[in-house]
């Protein structure tokens, strides 16, 4: 029977579970996180619009050979209302931000 080779030391690990290292998140880091997520998918909705109709574009002018043409008119169209979802979202996260903070009374001048 074969048996497997030694370990060397320096990939051994502690005595210590790997959950000794890892400190968990306080209520304040999750909902940090939580805004963060919010703010990168915000970020990226231009990008899905351009992609998105882009793709469609360019499945319509496989199949009619018309080209470039709607390819580029729903790109166009897909980053312009990416940027209008963009424009409203950020708008509402600030509006819930200004509303929520400690640092102010709800007045966005303070």
């Amino acid at each position: 029977m074969v048996t497997p080779p030694e370990i060397p030391d320096e990939l051994k690990m502690d005595e210590e579970p790997v959950a000794a290292y890892v400190k968990p998140s306080s209520a304040a880091e999750r909902a940090n996180r939580a805004r963060q997520a919010k703010a990168w998918s915000v970020a990226l909705d231009p990008v899905y619009g351009l992609i998105g109709m882009g793709l469609i574009g360019f499945g319509i002018d496989s199949l009619a050979g018309t080209g470039k043409l709607w390819t580029t008119i729903l790109a166009l169209t897909g980053l312009v209302g990416g940027f209008y979802l963009f424009i409203k979202e950020a708008m509402k996260l600030n509006r819930e931000q200004i509303s929520s903070s400690d640092r102010t009374d709800g007045d966005p001048e303070t």
